[in-house]
């Protein structure tokens, strides 16, 4: 019985400890409401710009005989 005891106590003892939010923040696996608005910014002006190039590659198309 005594055994059981001390293996269950090392196993616990060798978990891992529980990651801080500010692990979680530095290995971004966790963003803040500041960093969602600013990507989801980027990536409107990254569509932007895209729909831009096609819209000139359109207009600028030569036509191969």
């Amino acid at each position: 019985m005594r055994l059981n005891q001390q293996k269950r106590l090392m196993k616990d003892f060798l978990k891992k400890p529980k990651p801080t939010l500010e692990s979680l923040l530095k290995d971004s696996q966790v963003i803040t409401g500041k960093d969602l608005i600013k990507q989801k910014e980027n990536k409107e002006k990254e569509l932007a710009l895209f729909q831009e190039a096609l819209e000139f590659e359109q207009r600028n198309k030569k036509v191969r005989k």
